[in-house]
């Protein structure tokens, strides 16, 4: 079994960075275990955002707190998938008994880094925002000043758009 992971994340990494996806895309899926151990992670029919983060990456607390902050704002429209990469599931569920989380937020393990390369994640932390047609509308690589405006605004006029991409 462990073979067969190495040799998953061994191809995902070889292929060409033109296969990531960018704005306009489509979602790729998340093979990636939950940390609750519950049913395998797909994105849901709504406006989701998915994080990319480590427990070692001071700009990723930073993150998560603004995106607590963001869903406290906006409420239960906006879904929320928190992907750790490549650490042990005892670590991050450590980390996360003394981080405040978006509600509802779901966590789930890249452990081996194949679902962070499959979406194209350079940095940490790596923010996309995925539609409810699963369409990457936005990617903010990185956490610095103006994160939690930028994102609440792009998310706030994905929000205005509804299901059908045009302006309510």
């Amino acid at each position: 079994m462990l073979a067969l992971a190495g040799l998953i994340a061994a191809v995902t990494a070889a292929l060409p960075a033109a296969s990531v996806p960018g704005i306009g895309d489509a979602a790729p899926a998340i093979a990636a275990e939950r940390l609750d151990g519950a049913e395998p992670l797909d994105l849901p029919p709504e406006i989701t955002v998915v994080d990319f983060f480590a427990t070692w990456c001071r700009p990723c607390h930073r993150a998560l707190a603004d995106l607590a902050a963001i869903r406290e704002d906006l409420g239960p429209r906006v879904h929320v998938v928190l992907i750790d990469v490549e650490e042990a599931p005892e670590r991050v569920r450590r980390f996360l008994a003394d981080t405040r989380l978006p509600d509802g937020a779901q966590v789930a393990l890249d452990r081996t880094g194949a679902v962070a390369r499959r979406w194209g994640q350079d940095r940490f932390p790596t923010t996309f925002l995925v539609d409810e047609k699963s369409v990457i509308r936005h990617i903010n690589r990185g956490w610095g000043q103006g994160y939690r405006e930028r994102l609440g605004r792009w998310l706030r006029a994905m929000l205005a758009r509804g299901a059908t991409g045009k302006r309510i």
